[in-house]
């Protein structure tokens, strides 16, 4: 085999086997920037309330892992009634011939009252 084959076979399992270890934690947090974007823009238009609803249905409806939950999320008001969701958490992934590593991840939008759109934070 040539050098570059190799080297192109090994850069692909060792993707793959990123993709297989970290890429479902990934593709919560994907999701879980629509669920705070939706969670966020419910709590400018209505109340509180309606908006812990809002993110616990959607985590639900999105199906993102069962280790995260609402309540690694964070309700507040910031300056101007700026209403913001902020959302972290960490996950501890065991990888063959390694005691494993933390991953931490954060998802926070902001929405100004009666916004069309929220705004990453």
């Amino acid at each position: 085999m040539k050098f570059l084959t190799v080297v192109l076979i090994l850069a692909a399992a060792a993707g793959a086997g990123w993709c297989y270890y970290f890429g479902p934690y990934y593709i919560d947090e994907y999701k879980m920037q629509d669920v705070v974007g939706s969670a966020v823009l419910t709590w400018s238009a209505y109340d509180e309330a309606k908006a812990h609803i809002e993110l616990k249905d959607q985590m639900r409806l999105r199906t993102v892992g069962d280790y995260l939950t609402p309540e690694q999320c964070t309700f507040y008001e910031d300056v101007g009634e700026t209403k913001v969701v902020d959302c972290d958490w960490y996950v501890d992934v065991y990888l063959p011939f390694e005691n494993g590593r933390r991953v931490k991840f954060k998802v926070a939008y902001a929405a100004e009252p009666n916004a069309k759109k929220a705004t990453k934070r």
